[in-house]
């Protein structure tokens, strides 16, 4: 009778348990308007520096990709940064988009919205932006980006007529080599955003892009990666705070199981 009892016992807490975690993704997919509404991040074009950093999006974390129906939507770098609104540790929203159809897509920060009437383009928010945002011909200059204090130059000579976001991964433009030799003042302006060094050969429409990111799960993205083999780019703390978030988990659980049913 006890192992009958049991049994029924272990069942229903797979019942409740797989019920539970249907509910939660039920209610994920109604919140994002996407399938699936978690997305792993696979690289560490986001991360603040060489390892895990609290607040931003670092590889192995989890993020849910919310639907947008309008460029409106979405906040720019340059937008965020005039009224300090922020996400993942800098100003705007990061979002996530197909650089091309059918493949991978790409979590980046939206740096600014451009429109084009003839030749002359138009950046949105533009004429509230301070004078850390210059323009030089169809060259764009942002001073003191993001957590590497860079200066970033955005050359939209070969994108005339084609609006859309100009985006580019955080820790891209600390790590990028590639110097505009005729910006000298105030300081080097290097290239970064995906337009320019190849992640993406246009301006992100809306057709392009998948969701914006929201929420923020971390290092529990890292199983999938270390199971498919792919754990260059994991930060080494996020492999102790897995290790730690796992024991504790596993713990409670044992804890649990062998406590005495009539103390609980």
């Amino acid at each position: 009778m006890d192992k009958e009892d049991n049994l029924k016992d272990t069942l229903k807490s797979i019942v409740i348990a797989v019920s539970i975690i249907g509910i939660i993704f039920l209610g994920l997919y109604i919140y994002s308007g996407i399938w699936p509404p978690l997305t792993i991040i696979e690289s560490s074009s986001m991360q603040h520096g060489n390892d895990f950093t609290w607040g931003v999006i670092n590889t192995g974390d989890i993020i849910i990709p919310k639907k947008v129906t309008n460029v409106s939507q979405i906040i720019t770098y340059v937008e965020g940064r005039e009224i300090n609104y922020s996400t993942y540790g800098d100003f705007g929203n990061v979002i996530l988009y197909y650089p091309e159809p059918n493949t991978i897509p790409v979590i980046h920060r939206a740096i600014f919205y451009i429109t084009w009437n003839g030749p002359i383009f138009h950046i949105r928010g533009e004429s509230k932006a301070g004078k850390w945002l210059e323009i030089i011909g169809y060259k764009v200059v942002i001073m003191n980006m993001g957590f590497s204090d860079r200066n970033l130059v955005v050359d939209l000579s070969k994108f005339i007529g084609e609006d859309g976001f100009i985006t580019m991964g955080d820790n891209n433009l600390a790590n990028s080599g590639i110097m505009d030799p005729n910006i000298i003042y105030p300081d080097i302006a290097y290239y970064a955003a995906d337009q320019n060094v190849g992640i993406a050969p246009r301006p992100i429409t809306l057709s392009m892009i998948y969701g914006i990111a929201t929420g923020w799960l971390p290092w529990f993205g890292d199983i999938k990666l270390i199971l498919v083999g792919q754990t260059n780019d994991i930060p080494t703390m996020s492999y102790v705070y897995l290790g730690i978030t796992l024991t504790i988990i596993v713990l409670s659980l044992f804890l649990y199981d062998f406590w005495p049913r009539r103390d609980r």
